[in-house]
């Protein structure tokens, strides 16, 4: 949607959409302008707009950079050696706690020995679980269940040589992701029910394409070695802020003004541990989004060119298409009706299609954002040759898909219904 005003820089016609400031699409200005933030203070409003502008920056840096040059592996190779370091240092603390049992011969040494023992445990590395990537809204869908998917899964790995996953979850979250977890590295492709029901075949060939490019290149592992890095400070940051407690109200003697100095001392503690979390967090985004881009070259490999551009158009607007998901549509026919409804939405919105990818660079800039906007991507992949698809899906196939996929479609119509609550 255009309307008659012009650009002050280039002189072209500024874009909008609803409950957004206008900006040029043609030199990007004033689309750097972030909404203002209501409700919070003034401190906390530069920051985050501190963050989005740079955010905005990085984001476009990466976009425009030459799509056949890798960027730095610097910032990872730091944080897998900081890692090592603190794995260390976890092993000594550990190493020492078992020592002093075995050699304090009293109480004290050995609450001491406990202690260590017990902090080494607390800062430890996390594997995984599966269950931790279940609720009561994940199906686990095996090849007796739904075979189509599963062969369309199992084609697209060979086709991009990804390894085929070992599990497929099916939840009701308008996203979709690839995890290793567990000591087994259990490889594990959960796809979100409202987000299958928003592409059209060819762009879920697409989805599937990116989440088994981070299989194939071993991410979750990437991302398991620079752990401990990203989340030490973190935990060190909540162990050590203050609790708030009436004993200094109700005590002003000695041990009121002690117990106030340790407050001041942990929160000063917890602020300096949050600060080097939040730049960690920053080293680890940047990376990650590199890691996103390579992913984005195995959906083209798997879908082509335009399956993967259009699947970007369809995450920079999914958050307008899956709020025309409601509950108001015959039970028993979720799948079908929602399917025509948001392709309905689509058509709609084909004029507008730019608009919503340009609007994604907006909304979602931030340093601290792993993925790069919706707009991003599609950018950074529209400067890359055109291929062609590897992975075809004809028509007597997304038939069965959809067949597959409308009863799951129709349990997250049920369970919407009976908690009303999904849909605020």
């Amino acid at each position: 949607m255009t309307i008659q005003q012009s650009c002050p820089k280039c002189y072209a016609a500024l874009s909008v959409l609803p409950e957004a400031d206008p900006w040029c699409g043609t030199c990007e200005w004033n689309l750097d302008v972030f909404p203002r933030l209501e409700g919070v203070s003034w401190f906390w409003r530069a920051i985050v707009r501190l963050d989005q502008r740079a955010g905005f920056r990085a984001h476009r840096r990466l976009a425009t950079a030459d799509p056949d040059k890798r960027g730095s592996r610097v910032p990872y190779l730091l944080l897998a050696l900081l890692s090592v370091v603190i794995v260390l240092a976890d092993l000594a603390l550990a190493g020492a706690g078992i020592w002093v049992l075995i050699h304090g011969g009293s109480l004290l040494p050995w609450l001491f020995g406990l202690l260590l023992i017990g902090f080494a445990v607390l800062l430890r590395p996390r594997l995984g679980r599966v269950k931790q990537l279940q609720d009561e809204s994940t199906y686990v869908v095996t090849a007796e269940d739904v075979p189509e998917l599963h062969r369309l899964v199992g084609q697209v790995a060979a086709e991009t040589g990804a390894p085929v996953p070992d599990r497929i979850h099916l939840d009701f979250d308008a996203n979709a992701s690839a995890a290793v977890v567990g000591l087994r590295r259990t490889r594990v492709l959960t796809l979100g029910v409202p987000l299958m029901l928003a592409l059209r075949p060819q762009e879920l060939v697409a989805l599937i394409g990116h989440e088994l490019g981070h299989l194939k290149y071993e991410d979750g592992n990437r991302a398991l070695l620079i752990q401990p890095a990203r989340t030490l400070f973190g935990r060190l940051s909540r162990l050590v802020r203050p609790k708030i407690s009436v004993i200094v109200v109700l005590n002003s003697g000695v041990f009121g003004a002690f117990y106030l100095l340790l407050q001041y001392v942990g929160g000063l503690l917890s602020l300096l541990f949050a600060t080097l979390h939040t730049g960690l967090a920053v080293l680890a985004a940047g990376d990650q989004r590199q890691v996103e881009l390579r992913a984005d070259l195995m959906s083209v490999r798997a879908a082509g060119s335009e399956a993967a551009l259009s699947t970007m158009d369809v995450l920079a607007m999914h958050e307008m298409l899956v709020g025309h998901i409601s509950p108001h549509v015959r039970r028993g026919e979720a799948g079908a009706m929602w399917r025509r409804l948001l392709a309905s939405v689509r058509e709609r919105e084909e004029p507008n299609r730019a608009a919503y990818r340009q609007l994604s660079n907006r909304t979602d800039a931030s340093l601290l954002s792993g993925h790069p906007s919706a707009g991003r991507r599609y950018q950074w992949l529209a400067a890359r040759p055109a291929e062609s698809a590897r992975v075809v899906v004809d028509q007597a196939m997304a038939a069965r898909l959809e067949r597959e996929i409308n009863p799951y479609a129709d349990a997250m119509h049920r369970q919407f219904t009976d908690h009303p609550s999904y849909w605020d």
